[in-house]
């Protein structure tokens, strides 16, 4: 799975990337794709393996909450040292000071993650509270809204991941009867969103109970892992060429009707069982998905420098520029970190997780 990962991440990378003249994949339906794999990943590993709960979750924060620490102290020092961020500055900074809530709130966001997506339902005045629209406040020369005050907005999906998380040992015991219940009753509130006066694509893509079934989604695909596995891995090859065929020209495709989002789930679910049979104990694809979570993490940093200071062939820097970061941040935490991990998890004889099991976030 990781090239399929890597190609994710870096659809993300350009959705953001406003100099870019080429998408991939839309920068929503990347991240979504991730909470799918996230879910087969998460009943991967939690079948049968992880006894310890708390190991589990431990061993989940460790994954995630390093790096993304490390990415909070590089855009601080972006921010007041260089002036360099794609969403936040001084002033702003300022402005959210003024008031005594905003500023709580923002700081526990900042640190805990969990809940940043609800950000995205609030505007910040310019008194700097936090102002609730039920219709999505959209960034512009007036309107400043409440994931702009965070460090790492891209980090808004590893609260839902986390919160994930937090289920992920239950549902997996529950079976898949119940995971298909539930699964199905958060397909059921997402669908009501239309109904209802909110802002639709809030409403299906930053509240974690109507993005909850694709979670799911990927831990029912983990049932149908024993057939993949039976398969010759040429089958997965193949299946992994023709979905990272669809991440690159899926702009392409003419998929605008938002209906299709349904097609793109449906595609990333059953594919990647045989995706994983294929590439499992393939050593250079677990090296390059490791750089998923760096690249999703790396993206808005490198991209606000560039944005800064305009250099010639900005979106090449800026790809590369992010790439080469991420190389560093893997080398450096992610992977001695994933090393004391499996130690932990070899000291009570449990596998921190399968090989290639780490998520962005979500990867």
């Amino acid at each position: 799975m990781g090239m399929v990962r890597v190609a994710l991440a870096l659809a993300v990378v350009l959705s953001h990337l406003p100099l870019a003249s080429y998408k991939f994949l839309s920068g929503g339906l990347a991240v979504q794709a991730f909470f799918i794999v996230s879910g087969f990943y998460m009943a991967l590993v939690l079948d049968g393996k992880y006894k310890d709960v708390g190991l589990f979750y431990s061993n989940r924060l460790l994954r995630l909450f390093p790096t993304y620490f490390v990415i909070v102290v590089l855009t601080v020092i972006a921010i007041y040292g260089f002036n360099a961020s794609a969403t936040l500055n001084p002033e702003l900074i300022d402005r959210i000071l003024q008031n005594p809530v905003s500023t709580i709130v923002l700081a526990i966001e900042n640190i805990v993650m969990v809940g940043q997506e609800m950000l995205f339902w609030f505007s910040i005045d310019e008194n700097g509270a936090l102002v609730w629209d039920p219709r999505g406040p959209l960034p512009d020369d007036n309107t400043v809204v409440g994931w702009q005050g965070l460090f790492v907005p891209q980090a808004w999906s590893l609260s839902m991941e986390l919160m994930f998380y937090a289920l992920a040992p239950w549902l997996a015991r529950a079976g898949w009867k119940w995971i298909a219940a539930i699964c199905a009753a958060s397909i059921a509130l997402r669908l009501s969103g239309a109904l209802i006066d909110v802002d639709y694509l809030l409403w299906q893509g930053r509240l974690f109970p109507t993005a909850l079934f694709l979670f799911l989604l990927g831990m029912l695909a983990h049932k149908l892992l024993p057939f993949a596995a039976k398969l010759p891995k040429a089958a997965g090859w193949a299946i992994a060429l023709a979905v990272l065929t669809f991440i690159v020209v899926f702009p392409l495709l003419g998929w605008t009707d938002v209906r299709m989002r349904w097609a793109v789930y449906a595609i990333f679910a059953l594919t990647t069982p045989f995706i994983f049979a294929a590439f499992k104990d393939n050593a250079l694809d677990r090296w390059i998905g490791d750089l998923s979570y760096p690249i999703y993490m790396t993206q808005l940093l490198v991209i606000g420098v560039v944005l800064t200071y305009e250099p010639p062939y900005a979106v090449w820097i800026a790809i590369f520029g992010t790439i080469a970061a991420s190389v560093l941040v893997m080398l450096l935490i992610d992977h001695p970190l994933d090393r004391w991990r499996q130690r932990r998890a070899a000291a009570r004889q449990e596998p921190a997780a399968a090989p290639g099991a780490a998520s962005v976030a979500p990867l």
